[in-house]
């Protein structure tokens, strides 16, 4: 029998055309987040840090924030026929995100597609016994302090179970879940990363490209991946 691919799939600025996470960093936490903004630009603070601090900064009414959420949403182009094209072959679509995370079942729920996703790891956002909100990180690494979510944990475990994986992204922190993946499909950040370390790739611009990418086959990635989630993390 042939083995289909599993894809990892990141959700902000990849399912949906806008980072919902920036979005409401800018739209609602205020002067503050200037700073934040040019640290981690300048990559002084890693994407853990970026989400504890900038969560500080925004209104603490999870329902206001959703609804924000919901008005700045847009799902990418295909992405409906993608994840029918997945579930036809027998894929699973393990969506993976390091963003505030509340707002993706919600948001998949109202576009009526959230029953076709496989799995789900996000962190969350909820409001404290201070009435203030904070980020919870379940799926961060427990010694690596970059990212809130081990997206290469998850590609890792996908791998253990036979299945190449097709790793779907556009954002920066995506290279060390990407370095995992059997092959990359590539937008922005991610495209440039993907260039620069030399991964099996292809560029991307709606998830109708993603549905024409071959099943790649199965590697071992542990040399040329940038991280070890079942290690210490990041190498860089």
């Amino acid at each position: 029998m042939t083995v289909k691919p599993a894809y990892l799939v990141d959700f902000d600025g990849t399912v949906t055309t806008e980072d919902i996470s920036y979005e409401l960093a800018v739209q609602l936490a205020g002067e503050g987040y200037d700073e934040i903004d040019r640290v981690y630009r300048n990559k002084e603070i890693t994407i853990r840090e970026w989400l504890w601090r900038t969560v500080k900064l925004l209104p603490p009414d999870r329902e206001m924030l959703l609804s924000k959420s919901f008005n700045w949403t847009s799902i990418r182009p295909g992405f409906e026929r993608f994840l029918e094209h997945a579930r036809s072959q027998g894929s699973p679509v393990i969506v993976a995100s390091d963003g505030f995370g509340f707002y993706i079942e919600p948001i998949l729920e109202k576009s009526g597609l959230l029953d076709q996703v496989t799995t789900v790891y996000r962190n969350d956002t909820v409001l404290n016994h201070e009435g203030r909100l904070e980020v919870k990180m379940p799926h961060a690494h427990s010694i690596c302090p970059v990212c809130g979510n081990c997206k290469a944990f998850h590609v890792v475990n996908l791998k253990k179970q036979g299945y190449p994986v097709i790793y779907v992204g556009d954002g920066s922190n995506d290279r060390y879940g990407a370095s995992w993946g059997d092959h990359v499909c590539a937008r922005e950040q991610l495209l440039q990363y993907s260039r620069k370390y030399n991964f099996a790739h292809s560029p991307w611009d709606d998830f109708y490209d993603i549905i024409n990418v071959g099943t790649p086959e199965l590697q071992d990635c542990s040399e040329s991946s940038l991280c070890c989630p079942l290690g210490r993390g990041v190498k860089e």
